[in-house]
């Protein structure tokens, strides 16, 4: 069993515990209902057939809801010159899933009918796990796949930090993935930034220090790390920055992009209508900031729900979804995040 089922396996077999027992009693009616029973005998064989018709009908939605994706789209509005528009998908947290039960060719073909300018990784796109002999295959022939198609921008999430603040735990890890990137041809944006010089555009790869992704405790970002890492944004230039985790999106505003690109929080695995994701992964209830956009003064910001998952397989009412952003310049010199 790979390790990306290991939650899901045990909610999985909890299910199929309470079938097995609901059957076995609805069974046992249904041959007893050759026989003559009481009310209360019949009422008890009433009781288990509907928990059977129940937990069957729970398995059949939690399997709807959690698997297939949506492409959602945002329309942004900028003053700057970037030609008339830009337009870009933009992936987070696939965590080396087959989304697609095809090697992801369903995926890649989704994203090609988008016609992206480029594609943007927003992080998490492999999953960190201590066995030496677990290989993020799934997600390396995807990447090899992607880049063969599109310009790809990855940005670094907390499974690609661990890899790289932890050495002595994933040996060689890091390198080999960063060599990988590099080879596929993909632009590996760590502490960095690079410019899409036909559409003016600068896209920066902040990476959030490992200590930020602790549970259960709120942390803070030093005091203008993001600057110290990146320097100062080119007003002239349309700016991207990729920040896998959106709860630092303050510090994010200050550092003064057009466009803050982030995931990580699966859109709150389950999420209510109306109220929004239930939990983060730092295991923090309803979070700010869970999925879509969110604006402050001049920069907005793009959470997305993730493409894959990773532990626990499920989401309700919490589709995974493919984010295609296209950017029109506005001549009037008005801006939204709308």
């Amino acid at each position: 069993m790979p390790p990306v089922f290991s939650g899901g396996f045990i909610f999985l077999k909890f299910t199929l515990f309470l079938l097995k027992i609901a059957c076995y009693n609805t069974i046992c009616c249904i041959e007893a209902g050759r026989l003559q029973l009481n009310i209360a005998e019949e009422f008890t064989c009433l009781i288990y057939i509907v928990i059977a018709l129940l937990v069957v009908a729970l398995i059949v939605f939690v399997y709807v809801q959690s698997n297939g994706y949506n492409i959602v789209e945002y329309d942004l509005v900028t003053a700057k010159d970037i030609g008339s528009s830009v337009r870009f998908v933009m992936l987070s947290d696939l965590h080396d899933t087959d989304v697609t039960h095809d090697g992801n060719r369903q995926l890649l073909n989704s994203i090609e009918s988008i016609n992206p300018d480029f594609v943007i990784l927003a992080g998490d796109m492999i999953t960190s796990y201590m066995q030496s002999s677990y290989n993020s295959d799934v997600a390396f022939d995807f990447l090899k796949e992607l880049a063969k198609r599109f310009t790809v921008y990855y940005g670094v999430g907390n499974h690609e930090q661990r890899y790289k603040a932890e050495p002595e735990r994933f040996p060689g890890k890091y390198d080999k993935l960063v060599s990988f990137v590099e080879e596929a041809g993909i632009h590996f944006l760590s502490d960095s930034y690079i410019d899409s010089v036909d559409e003016n555009v600068r896209i920066y790869g902040f990476d959030i220090p490992i200590d930020n992704y602790r549970r259960a405790v709120r942390t803070y970002l030093p005091e203008g790390i993001i600057s110290d890492r990146l320097g100062n944004v080119d007003d002239n230039k349309y700016n991207i920055l990729i920040a896998h985790n959106p709860d630092f999106f303050d510090d994010y505003v200050a550092f003064g992009p057009d466009l803050v690109l982030s995931g990580h929080l699966h859109g709150g695995i389950v999420a209510i209508p109306g109220i929004g994701g239930v939990i983060s992964p730092q295991l923090r209830l309803f979070p700010k900031y869970d999925f879509g956009t969110f604006t402050k003064g001049k920069t907005t910001m793009i959470v997305s729900r993730g493409i894959g998952w990773h532990t626990i397989p499920i989401r309700i009412f919490n589709k995974a979804e493919i984010v295609s952003v296209t950017i029109r310049q506005d001549k009037k010199g008005e801006t939204n995040g709308n």
